[in-house]
């Protein structure tokens, strides 16, 4: 079967329609690259859907294999999230997803009703700045200083502020960028407003500047292999089978196509949450060692954190110059 953006959202909206007839559900949509009409990357897909509740309890998010190739990623939400639209509005992930989804099942209309009160005037230049400053706080609260809880909890605060940095600045074309193409998609916003050092600094702040000596292949082998030891000692969504065939076509897709330096941001964040989840394992000595080798070559490891925590520092100063600038240029 060829994979369709509409059989796609097809798929989606019939779980959605089989949930409520289960067990109830008060609206749903489709968010993430689907809507955006980029859903495959090496031959697979996963369809973004949020369900939302009278009042959501756990699971807040599971995996639903539907094929090899497509999996529906599934997140629970609580009819209270939705219920101030306006702060939704100025929320840096939740306001755009709102924004422009594809609706699935809204029977009684709750979330045509936030909707629409969320992206009334969701482009004024003061909201835009708003989003895009609210990031940038984010990612100063999870930015780590020189040390900070052992070497795998630095590195989780380290990349994902440098995420959420960069990503302060592609908020200020209207939406945020995640997933398999996150550096794809920071790049083309970058160079958009005119500012490819951005762009550049994320990369040098993983250092994935300079990509001739690395053991690529290797990493990504034991990346497949580490995921597949977590995944048997503690299941969990992000550890699913289906995550697993997704990111792996995805880093292969873009080796292929000459952009190995499009990998390592979402490789490393998954490769060390999932070597966390295996931590006194024996099982993942060997992969554990990879891992700290690739570090090094990246110079991310632990004798370079006082040097990367202030690289970061100045780079996050850098974005809330831009986002400063944009702000006064644009009357907000």
């Amino acid at each position: 079967m060829r994979i369709t953006r509409q059989k796609l959202i097809d798929l989606a909206r019939r779980h959605a329609e089989e949930t409520a007839a289960e067990s109830g559900l008060l609206s749903a949509y489709l968010t993430g690259s689907v809507v955006a009409g980029e859903p495959l990357l090496g031959g697979s897909a996963d369809v973004d859907v949020v369900l939302i509740h009278e009042s959501a309890g756990p699971p807040t998010r599971e995996v639903i294999r539907l094929s090899e190739d497509v999996h529906l990623d599934v997140a629970h939400h609580a009819r209270a999230l939705y219920a101030n639209p306006r702060a939704i509005r100025i929320d840096p992930w939740l306001g755009p997803a709102v924004c422009e989804p594809v609706f699935l099942y809204d029977p009684d209309h709750f979330f045509e009703w936030a909707q629409a009160g969320a992206r009334g005037q969701f482009h004024r230049a003061d909201h835009v700045a708003a989003r895009a400053r609210g990031m940038l706080e984010a990612a100063r609260a999870v930015a780590p200083g020189a040390s900070s809880n052992g070497a795998a909890v630095w590195l989780d605060g380290y990349l994902e502020s440098v995420q959420r940095g960069a990503n302060a600045v592609a908020l200020l074309t209207g939406f945020p960028v995640w997933g398999r193409r996150i550096c794809l998609g920071l790049q083309e916003k970058a160079q958009a407003l005119g500012h490819p050092e951005v762009y550049d600094g994320f990369l040098r702040l993983l250092g994935a500047e300079g990509t001739v000596a690395w053991d690529l292949p290797g990493w990504i082998a034991s990346w497949a292999r580490t995921i597949d030891l977590a995944s048997a000692h503690r299941p969990t969504p992000d550890l699913h089978p289906s995550r697993r065939t997704y990111h792996l076509r995805g880093f292969q897709a873009l080796v292929e196509a000459g952009r190995p330096e499009a990998v390592i941001w979402l490789l490393l964040v998954t490769w060390n949450r999932a070597l966390q989840s295996l931590e006194g394992a024996s099982v993942a000595l060997e992969q554990t060692q990879i891992f700290h080798r690739a570090l090094e070559e990246l110079q991310l490891a632990e004798p370079t954190h006082l040097s990367r925590a202030e690289e970061l520092e100045s780079y996050l100063d850098h974005v809330e110059t831009i986002v400063d600038t944009w702000a006064v240029q644009n009357g907000a």
